[in-house]
């Protein structure tokens, strides 16, 4: 089967797998959704599209080399440009963006908590891909002194 195999595990398959189901629930707890103070909803809005643009670059960047699994592509680069200038992992950072965003435009706090909570899970998803990155490309840890933000700039 393959979950159990060898590569599924290594290349960090139970990470996608519990983010799949970390997105159901979000998603579901956003069918509670409810009418929101127009400051909530610009706040959203704002959070929504900021989130958009931080995948959408990241997502622009890496192109056909874009993997959901924590270990890279055999014959992926190091980027270093745009999006992953400012954050080592763009994409988590606007999906964390987006899913915030969302449930303060619905004002749901359920939603708000599971959504925050992607925080501390894609900060570990994320420390478990920058091990594999290490070993791949011997700059990584110079990527890391440059960069050194993982998720959120300034703070994270």
């Amino acid at each position: 089967m393959f979950i159990k195999s060898e590569g599924f595990v290594k290349r960090g398959g139970w990470w996608v797998v519990a983010q799949v189901l970390w997105f159901a629930a979000i998603m579901v707890a956003l069918t509670a959704n409810r009418d929101a103070p127009a400051v909530l909803v610009a706040t959203g809005w704002l959070l929504i599209v900021g989130g958009i643009v931080s995948a959408g670059s990241g997502l622009y960047v890496l192109r056909d080399k874009l993997t959901a699994m924590p270990a890279p592509v055999d014959d992926v680069i190091l980027h270093r440009q745009g999006p992953f200038a400012l954050v080592r992992h763009p994409i988590y950072t606007g999906v964390i963006l987006v899913f915030v965003g969302l449930a303060i435009k619905g004002a749901n706090p359920v939603a708000g908590l599971l959504a925050a909570a992607l925080i501390p899970f894609f900060y570990a998803k994320a420390g478990y891909e920058e091990r594999l990155l290490g070993e791949r490309f011997a700059e990584y840890a110079e990527y890391q002194r440059a960069v050194p933000y993982r998720l959120l700039p300034w703070l994270l």
